[in-house]
């Protein structure tokens, strides 16, 4: 901290996303990746007199959705994954001093194949993956 100010950096040429041991290549313009779960971990209820109940979510599963440029040598790989229907590792590993958080889970699955689009422009295509249990590391 310099004067009380924050300072951080962040490179996205340090995140990496490997899925059954072969690097993800080609990402779009904007956006790499993004996970979230697919449910909040905890649930609320608050009685008339405002008295609180937690109830913890079993639910674990999450999603990742990855952004590929329509030029993505990794394409056809995922759209072979997706079609033979095979479970998948995921790991993604972001290797940046400040807020890295990995994530590496078994068993998920490619929700579908990636959309074919063609235009006058390369575009993007993205690829859904469910998780079945989603932890951040």
């Amino acid at each position: 901290m310099a004067n009380g100010i924050e300072i951080a950096s962040y490179d996205p040429k340090k995140v990496s996303v490997i899925i059954n041991g072969k690097e993800i290549t080609n990402f779009g313009p904007d956006s790499v990746i993004s996970v979230t779960r697919n449910e909040d971990i905890v649930t609320t209820q608050v009685g008339v007199k405002g008295d609180v109940a937690y109830s913890e979510n079993a639910n674990e599963s999450g999603n990742c959705a990855l952004t590929l440029m329509g030029t993505s040598s990794s394409l056809p790989y995922l759209r072979r994954l997706a079609i033979k229907r095979t479970p998948i590792s995921l790991m993604i590993r972001d290797a940046n001093d400040v807020g890295a958080v990995n994530v590496a889970e078994d068993e998920c699955r490619i929700l579908k194949p990636p959309d074919l689009n063609r235009a006058k422009e390369v575009g993007s295509e993205t690829i859904n993956i469910f998780i079945p249990s989603l932890n951040y590391r």
